[in-house]
């Protein structure tokens, strides 16, 4: 069992503990998410599909005595991965999850909120455990279509959530790092390169940079680190794009990963719309939304980053607007 489904484990209740320790070594290993929920059957989700936890260990597809939690066991599962301090971890909680050994935990309850906004969850009524994993060889493909002859190439990857960006990403570094690249990873909650005491291996020449928004980290990494390519996971504000323009105008490339199910589904976004008109990204890479971390369709935009006036497209960059 790795690292990350043993911390993980610690975290839950033992009759939750003990039907996913029951299960194949195999079967365990592949375990993507750990649905826990009040008083409703918890599950477990595994190449793709929901699968029931069993009083009896192990798990089944028929709901037949189901493992559940009561309320107040849910709550303490969510003060431990707040380890004991919600107030620490306000930040992560507006936006619905937390972050534990570099797995995400998504919130669902009672949201509360001040002004308009999400400042915090009571009544939790479920916790979805995303188990981050470290996959060697997952991006041995992707990094055929980001590196050519030599170079980097600025590249949207794409995919819905739980369809294995962040794997990509992750194995994409420690690719990059074995070919003496400086990879400069923006990793704002740690789910690229996980905790302390429970890291990915990101490669020898990857430096991290965690605990700070990604635009404002992709910022302090081009002017500290001398990056020769940056990494950044689920790119989304307009804000992150601006940083991410003026990353390219200085001559470093920037690999991202973005939510859509589609190439179509993406164009529709403002945010790559800006990324198109600035002619800034040069590939869009599709993930198979039924197949973890496999390649679906690549989108070739390079003809367009050729074709636009240098000049024009500095200042496209630089201010992150207009058109062309």
């Amino acid at each position: 069992m790795d690292q990350q489904m043993s911390a993980i484990l610690e975290l839950v209740p033992a009759r939750v503990r003990h039907a996913v320790q029951a299960l194949p070594s195999g079967q365990c290993a592949g375990i993507t998410e750990l649905r826990l929920r009040v008083d409703r059957p918890c599950t477990l989700t595994l190449e793709g599909k929901t699968f029931f936890l069993s009083s009896q260990g192990g798990a089944s597809e028929v709901c037949d005595r189901p493992v559940s939690l009561s309320k107040d066991e849910l709550e303490q599962v969510y003060l431990k991965l707040c380890r004991s301090s919600v107030y620490a971890r306000a930040q992560e909680i507006r936006q619905g999850f937390v972050t534990y050994c570099g797995c995400r935990a998504g919130l669902c309850g009672e949201a509360v909120t001040e002004n308009g906004e999400v400042v915090g969850f009571r009544n939790l009524s479920a916790i979805n455990l995303r188990i981050a994993r470290e996959q060697r060889g997952a991006a041995r493909e992707l990094l055929e279509v980001v590196l050519q002859k030599g170079r980097v190439l600025p590249t949207l990857l794409v995919a819905p959530p739980g369809c294995g960006k962040t794997t990509m990403l992750r194995d994409l570094c420690r690719l990059l790092a074995l070919r003496r690249l400086r990879v400069a990873v923006i990793d704002e909650r740690a789910e690229i390169a996980g905790e302390p005491g429970h890291p990915f291996d990101l490669g020898a020449v990857t430096e991290v940079l965690s605990g700070l928004p990604k635009a404002q980290g992709m910022e302090l990494a081009l002017r500290t680190l001398s990056p020769q390519v940056m990494v950044v996971d689920e790119l989304g504000s307009e804000e992150e794009v601006r940083a991410m323009l003026g990353v390219l105008n200085a001559g470093v490339p920037v690999v991202a990963s973005c939510h859509a199910a589609s190439f179509e589904q993406l164009v529709r976004r403002p945010q790559f719309q800006m990324l198109r008109q600035a002619r800034a990204v040069s590939r869009v890479v599709v993930l198979e939304q039924d197949s973890l971390g496999k390649i679906g369709e690549i989108v070739n935009l390079q003809e367009e980053c050729d074709a636009v006036d240098f000049h024009k497209r500095d200042t496209l960059l630089l201010h992150g607007t207009g058109s062309v």
